[in-house]
Parts: structure tokens; sequence; C-alpha cells
């Protein structure tokens, strides 16, 4: 009888179409290429960054110690390339991977990766969305001077609500089609918004060769940026707080000026200058939106009216010695009816509109904190990300 040959089973997965794809863009021997090799290794830079990617959030949100054991029963062989095993896969390895992406530059190193992964999966883009989000950690990050270059993990504004926390900022210029990330920039943990997007955008312009439209949330819309914006074609969100816009929301549009776009939106167009650039604005309305707060203030009217009736109700009941008293019981009872304030709500909710566009952001960019003790490997940590 013959022997029955060894057999080994591995748990594939999802692993090999991912593995696939980060082939067919051409990443590992662009990052080898970039960064260069090392005396002795045996894992080259582009092949651990490859196994971070396969890994996904189990390396984002895990310590480093913890990522070789995610390859046990795994064919990384076959995903990773001949002589890989788990043990090469250590904490050592993937440490000394971040600090490489850190000295090759992240923003420019993710940059041309993207620029890879158009040309081996071209997809259409019209409009560039960039958006901006903090991520939390644990410790004290003092910094020191060798870190000048790296970002300042410090204290802001936290999207996490996690005030207490220091943080630091990823920046995003994501491509309309699916959210495809195209440029990534790591801030500062108390970087503002409204001066570090722009600013990317204006960096890496000819690199990205922005001939799409650009767009940005309300924090934006400053006079400087618009300044910085000339050239490109852009769309913002005017903030409401601005005069000019105020005006315009509480003003009223002949019915014949309102333009129908996308269904259930109409909106009117106005020229105006802002900043010293000569702009084009656009009201928008949404019949449903409307539709609800108008019903939605019958419902209060009717509950007012009804809560009057009860009031009158009331007052006809009682005796008074004169006319003054019942005109000053009834001048009481009208004080605590809200049709006036029912109203002015109304009509503010009813001008509320949806003007800005939501950046997309893929849920699989955010974890609950980062397991780095130095900003170089959260910059690098970021990227991979």
């Amino acid at each position: 009888m013959a022997a029955t040959p060894d057999l080994q089973v591995y748990d594939l997965g999802h692993l090999g179409l991912v593995a696939s794809i980060v082939d067919r863009i051409g990443l590992v021997p662009l990052v080898d290429e970039r960064v260069g090799p090392r005396p002795g290794e045996k894992v080259s830079t582009g092949v651990a960054l490859k196994a971070a990617i396969l890994n996904a959030l189990g390396f984002v949100t895990s310590p480093l110690y913890l990522f070789g054991h995610y390859w046990e029963g795994k064919p990384t062989e076959w995903l990773l390339g001949e002589g890989i095993t788990p043990e090469l896969l250590n904490d050592d390895r993937m440490g000394r991977m971040l600090d490489s992406l850190y000295q090759a530059g992240v923003t420019e190193l993710f940059l041309e990766v993207a620029k890879r992964a158009r040309q081996a999966f071209p997809f259409p883009v019209r409009a560039l969305h960039a958006d901006a989000t903090s991520f939390h950690v644990h410790g004290r990050y003092e910094g020191t001077e060798e870190e000048a270059r790296a970002i300042r993990i410090a204290h802001g504004y936290s999207r996490d609500h996690r005030p207490d926390l220091k943080q630091w900022v990823m920046s995003l210029v994501c491509a309309d089609t699916g959210g495809i990330p195209l440029l990534f920039s790591p801030e500062d943990g108390n970087a503002s918004d409204a001066k570090t997007l722009v600013a990317l955008l204006s960096r890496f312009r000819e690199a990205l060769d922005l001939g799409e439209v650009v767009v940005l949330d309300g924090a934006n819309y400053t006079r400087e940026n618009l300044r910085a914006l000339e050239g490109f074609a852009w769309i913002l969100r005017v903030p409401a707080t601005l005069r000019e816009a105020r005006a315009l929301l509480e003003g009223e549009f002949a019915g014949e000026a309102w333009t129908p776009l996308l269904p259930g939106y109409r909106g009117v167009e106005v020229e105006r200058t802002y900043g010293g650039v000569r702009q084009r604005w656009l009201i928008l309305e949404s019949e449903e939106r409307a539709r609800a707060e108008e019903e939605g203030l019958w419902r209060r009217v009717a509950r007012a009216e009804g809560g009057a009736r009860k009031a009158l109700g009331r007052l006809l009941a009682r005796e008074f010695s004169c006319e003054a008293d019942a005109r000053r019981a009834l001048e009481e009872v009208s004080r605590g009816l809200p049709p006036w304030e029912v109203l002015r709500r109304y009509k503010d909710q009813a001008r509320t509109v949806e003007r800005g566009f939501r950046f997309l952001k893929d849920p699989l960019f955010f974890t609950e904190s980062t397991f780095l003790k130095r900003p170089e490997r959260v910059m690098a940590l970021g990227m991979v990300m």
C-alpha cells in the first residue's frame, strides 16, 4: 500500500485576493526601491509592508509583539515569498519597517503608491475630497530635538471625544470614486484643518495632477485659503455665520428663482465676492426636509392651539372684578403661548440646507488608539492605515 503524502492545511481566506491586488500595483518593488536594502535582512521593507496590509486592522490595533501570531497557520511563502515564515515577521522587523517608511517620507511614498494604483486599476476621478480626523494615544510623548521632523503628539480638538488624551491628526485626500485615498499626511495633534488641508493640496498639486474639483468643508472657507486656492476648481460650504450668508438665508426668493437640481432638491444661484475672489454661491433647499419641517410646524401649531383653547376656557370660567383684571389675566396666558417662537424656528430650520459634501472616509481607517511609543512610527503607521 502506497504511503499517504503529508498534507498541510492553511487558512487562506481573502488574503490571496488582497495579495494579488498588492502585487498588481507593484507595491513591494516600489517600496524596496525607495527604501533600499539593509545588510543581512531576510524580509525586505516592501514585503513587511505587504504583510502589514494583509493583516489589516490586526496590525493597526494590536501591539507589535503580537504581529507574528497572526501568521501562524497561514501560507506565508505563497503570500509573501519564498523563505518567509511567521517567525521572521516579528516585532523587531515590523518596527524597523515603520522606521524605514518614515525615513523615506510617508507622504511622498504614499503618493507614489497611489499613483501606481491608479495606473494598475484605472478609475474615474471627478472630485477630490479632503478631510482630517484624529487618533488618540496613551502616554506622555514629550518629544525630543531629534524628533523635530516628526509630528507632535499633543492635545487638540478630539473627534473621538477624548480631550484628556493626546492625539495625532490624519489628513486625507480621497477620490469621489469609492473614497479611494490618493494623498495622506500625518499632522500634529493640535493642527488646524483650515490650515493643513489647503497647504497639503497646494504642496502636491502638480504631483496629483489636480485637474479635478477639490471639495472641502466650511472650516476651510477663509480669506487666506480662498487666495491659496487660486487656480483650483473648488467647492466649499460657506459658513452660515458669515454676514453675507446670513443675509441670503434670512431673505426670500421668488418662486421662479428656484431651479430644480437633483431629485428632491432645488437651488438659487447668486454671485458674490469674498476675500477678493469672485465666486458663485448656491443656496439649496431639500424638499423632503422642508416638507417634514412644515408637517412638524402644523403639529406644533395644533398643540399650541389646543393649549390656548384650554387656557381660554379657564379664563372664561373665572369671574373678574373689572375689565382691566381680565385683560391682565389674558396677557399673562398669552405670554406662555409659543406661536411666534415656533414660526421663527420653523423659518430658520426650513432655510437650513445641505450645502457641503460629506467627505468619504472608510470606517476601516479608524481605530480606537495607537500602540506605538515613537512619533516617527506613528507617522508610518498612518501610511499603512
